[in-house]
């Protein structure tokens, strides 16, 4: 079993991909022993968003503090949706999304996301059991 505090776990800077005033904590990941699941803590900036990104694993996102907008894509358009402190927030596999703060004050939110392994196992066993 694994215990951290959240408060003492320090904010790394955040810029791959186009990421604009976003840093994050790396909560739990295989450093501690998790292979199957990983929780990541993000804050953004006022004016600041996340990469526009597409994975082929799902994420779940509890938006603590601050409100702000998901861009994706539904029915081949863009899209936006607005969040806010206490929304949860499922992303599929696959589903285009990056998360933009739109106010005037730090959005802050937990992202608790699968491994990327486990759904190249998953769809290489549906593979298999089709074929």
């Amino acid at each position: 079993m694994i215990i951290r505090s959240l408060d003492q776990i320090e904010f790394e800077s955040f810029n791959e991909r186009g990421a604009q005033k976003v840093v994050r904590k790396k909560v739990i990941d295989e450093r501690f022993g998790s292979m199957r699941f990983f929780l990541r803590y993000y804050r953004i900036e006022p004016g600041g968003m996340t990469p526009y990104d597409v994975h082929n694993y799902e994420h779940i996102l509890i938006i603590s503090k601050g409100k702000g907008a998901i861009l994706t894509i539904e029915e081949g358009k863009p899209t936006t949706k607005q969040i806010k402190a206490n929304d949860v927030i499922f992303i599929k596999a696959n589903e285009p999304h990056q998360i933009i703060n739109t106010g005037e004050s730090i959005l802050e939110f937990f992202c608790f996301r699968g491994n990327e392994i486990l759904y190249s196992e998953e769809i290489e066993n549906k593979i298999k059991i089709r074929a």
